[in-house]
């Protein structure tokens, strides 16, 4: 798997808020940093599933910087100017991890859709130890039931994003979004289908 190039802006001086936020309204225009700035390069080197062997709630990305790692919210951006991630924490003097920029903007959407991030539910279980995503139990009446999920299928792709592992499966659970129908491709046998889940908000949120 390739992986872009990427470039960020190294902020030298006083640091006076994150470099990324988010905001109901448009704020007054006011320097993020107080003696400019100076461009920066690095590279993403993988994709973070699992941290001591927990599973993530979303996919990180592993990032080396060709200089210091920059503060967290700092915006990553691609050789056409296009933000690919936000830095999110740094490991070490010169890497980090940085969350896709998908990841973002769905919180964005959420802000600014009502104000708050919904969750997906769809009701099905999968066995985290199990070397593939296969579905071991559907709650009677879940969006899963609804659709048309049964034990035993094989998780292929949930949206646009391919599911090979259990990790894969948590990471596009994440984007799942009430009321946004989302096509699952499955193997049941030696088929693949596809089937159309459309979420629910989920309970106590």
């Amino acid at each position: 798997m390739r992986f872009p190039v990427l470039w960020y802006f190294e902020c030298q001086g006083r640091q006076e808020e994150p470099c990324l936020s988010l905001r109901r309204h448009q704020p007054p225009a006011v320097p993020s940093c107080v003696a400019g700035s100076a461009e920066r390069g690095g590279r993403i080197t993988g994709v973070i599933k699992q941290i001591e062997g927990k599973i993530l709630p979303l996919c990180l990305l592993k990032v080396e910087y060709d200089g210091e790692a920059p503060i967290p919210g700092t915006p990553l951006i691609n050789g056409n100017g296009v933000v690919i991630a936000v830095a999110h924490q740094a490991t070490g003097p010169r890497e980090g991890f940085a969350l896709p920029v998908e990841v973002v903007k769905r919180v964005l959407d959420g802000v600014q859709g009502g104000g708050r991030v919904t969750r997906g539910w769809i009701g099905l279980k999968l066995q985290p130890a199990a070397s593939a995503p296969q579905v071991t139990g559907v709650q009677a009446g879940s969006p899963s039931a609804k659709s048309g999920l049964v034990p035993g299928d094989v998780l292929l792709q949930v949206g646009t994003r391919r599911v090979l592992d259990y990790a894969d499966a948590v990471n596009a659970f994440y984007f799942l979004q009430p009321g946004v129908a989302t096509p699952f491709r499955i193997k049941r046998g030696n088929q693949q289908i596809t089937l159309s889940l459309l979420p629910v908000e989920r309970a106590g949120e």
